[in-house]
């Protein structure tokens, strides 16, 4: 008497689909690859603009510094101390001259903002910043 037999079957796993990923992956990780390296531009490729030419003697600039102290921040023209109105007054009267506005690092941004808007109620709005060194 015979008993009872399974099937014969394959029951080694079916490595396709896991084949598949493997390509994909492979794929994936070429493009990516691709697209990092077209991201760094040589030096040598580089525009050149032939017409460039540092200037010996830069332009003048009107420089506005502002420094913090413990009774509040205290506006410079130049080397001579002014008022935060008189800084629209200054730009306008010399409207040829950029401007160069050097902060010291104590001072707030709502400060800076202040005196950015009197910059530009003076008719500039090429502001060069900078922070204050003493």
């Amino acid at each position: 008497m015979r008993g009872w037999e399974p099937e014969e079957t394959n029951d080694s796993p079916d490595l396709t689909p896991m084949i598949d990923v493997v390509f994909l992956l492979i794929v994936f990780f070429l493009v990516v690859a691709q697209r990092m390296s077209e991201q760094y531009v040589e030096i040598e490729k580089l525009a050149v603009a032939k017409m460039a030419e540092v200037k010996e003697q830069p332009p003048p600039r009107t420089i506005i510094s502002i420094t913090q102290t413990p009774e509040g921040p205290v506006y410079y023209w130049g080397q001579q101390e002014t008022y935060l109105d008189n800084i629209s007054v200054h730009v306008s009267d010399h409207e040829n001259q950029k401007v160069f506005l050097r902060v010291d690092q104590r001072v707030t941004h709502g400060i800076v903002q202040e005196v950015l808007r009197e910059i530009g109620a003076g008719g500039q709005v090429d502001v060069i910043f900078g922070v204050f060194e003493k």
